[in-house]
């Protein structure tokens, strides 16, 4: 019986022999059709060693940094691009410059070819194997009344597709794409400059804010408290500028702005809204961060900020306890009157002195164990609202408006502050 190495000394037999050339051979005539598709038959010999530039390396977008957006951030972002698609987009300005448009700049049209490339590529990542993703391509990009109609009654039927696949996901994610929804209608409102008091008013941007709160730990720290915060700013200024819900008049008015005063007024807070929405979604989805958004003369504001409410704190527990220290006085006034009625000489001086130091002891120590208890336990708190107030004017950008010195005083009365350099946008 042959052992190994004779197997492997042996030689071929010749059908064997003829097997491995035919093979060979047919190896040899597949690399050569190969290399008559690529154009050249300078192919790399087995020993060769290729070389391959860095630039040539192809990353699949899958492990691409900035594409790992959270399953409550892409609801986010695709209920932001439908109510984009939904609405209208205004043309950019022509600035008569011969540069490249960025997405802001395109043509409606071609925004909406863009957006709708956005849309599907969301709801593939949010909705793997959802079947509506297909009629994402029958929706038109073109703006004649037609197409509009057109493309509003695909994307409600599209709109009501995504909201009945949520329903088989995390509640979070279909709040999370209403929420985008509505802030986009938000920062660009359905009907225009004349729906800005719609938009903006109190109870809806209440609203808001508290799917914001709810949703909070799925967004990046502290963004969704600075977006909150901005949005509200911005509904304090509505509701004394273009409000025509009656807020005004209960606030104080005596007359509130004219029709046309406050029509300026919206047309130009419209035109600032929509920039504004950009940064609210960018800070949302983590594009944009918070860590960079104050300066020095921010944190200075809300240093000062959180030492007006920690004076407030210490105001509130003096008239918390006010009926003891009224207590205390009366002690003392009717030690000191029994004093100087029956005592005389150096006993009657200690115990005045005694009873003033008592009396000031006990209340002084009262008053500050509690408002050192209460300062510690609100201490911080109290600095970090004051530093998201902070952040939030940081990122608001307000239109200069002319308005009487009523209408400042007002606006200063609902918060909104003066110009001040709290960012570094």
């Amino acid at each position: 019986m042959a052992d190994e190495s004779d197997l492997q000394d042996a030689p071929f037999s010749e059908p064997a022999e003829a097997a491995v050339l035919a093979a060979e051979a047919q190896a040899a005539q597949l690399l050569a059709a190969g290399a008559d598709l690529l154009g050249t038959r300078d192919l790399p010999a087995e020993t060769d060693v290729l070389v391959v530039a860095e630039e040539d390396v192809v990353v699949w977008p899958s492990v691409q940094p900035g594409l790992d957006l959270k399953p409550v951030q892409l609801a986010l972002y695709a209920g932001w691009t439908m109510a984009l698609l939904y609405g209208t987009i205004p043309h950019a300005p022509a600035n008569g410059l011969a540069q490249l448009p960025t997405v802001n700049e395109l043509a409606p049209e071609e925004r909406r070819q863009l957006e709708l490339a956005r849309l599907r590529h969301l709801l593939t990542r949010l909705l793997p194997g959802f079947a509506g993703s297909a009629s994402i391509s029958e929706v038109p990009r073109g703006g004649s009344d037609q197409q509009q109609r057109t493309r509003r009654s695909k994307l409600q039927s599209l709109n009501l597709a995504i909201l009945t696949a949520l329903t088989a996901t995390r509640p979070e994610l279909q709040l999370a794409y209403q929420l985008g929804r509505s802030l986009r209608d938000t920062a660009n409102p359905p009907g225009g400059d004349a729906d800005l008091g719609t938009q903006l008013a109190r109870g809806r941007i209440a609203k808001l804010q508290e799917w914001l709160l709810t949703l909070a730990p799925e967004f990046p720290p502290r963004t969704a408290a600075v977006v909150a915060g901005s949005m509200g700013r911005w509904s304090d200024l509505a509701a004394v500028t273009v409000d025509k819900s009656g807020t005004m008049r209960a606030a104080g008015w005596l007359r509130p702005p004219s029709h046309r005063t406050q029509a300026t007024t919206a047309e130009t807070m419209y035109s600032y809204l929509l920039q504004q929405g950009d940064v609210w979604l960018m800070l949302l989805i983590g594009e944009l961060g918070t860590s960079g958004l104050l300066t020095p003369e921010g944190y200075v504001s809300a240093g000062e900020t959180a030492l007006r409410r920690s004076a407030a704190i210490v105001r509130r527990i003096l008239r918390h306890y006010w009926f003891g220290l009224l207590c205390v006085v009366a002690a003392l006034g009717g030690t000191l009157f029994l004093a100087a009625r029956y005592l005389e000489g150096a006993g009657k001086v200690w115990t005045s002195i005694a009873c003033i130091a008592g009396s000031l002891g006990v209340s002084v120590q009262t008053i500050a164990s509690t408002s050192a208890r209460l300062a510690a336990e609100a201490e911080r708190p109290v600095f970090a609202v004051a530093e998201e107030d902070a952040m939030a004017w940081a990122i608001t950008t307000m239109p200069r408006l002319t308005l009487t010195v009523r209408s400042v005083r007002r606006l200063r009365r609902a918060g909104v502050a003066p110009t001040a350099s709290l960012g570094r946008f």
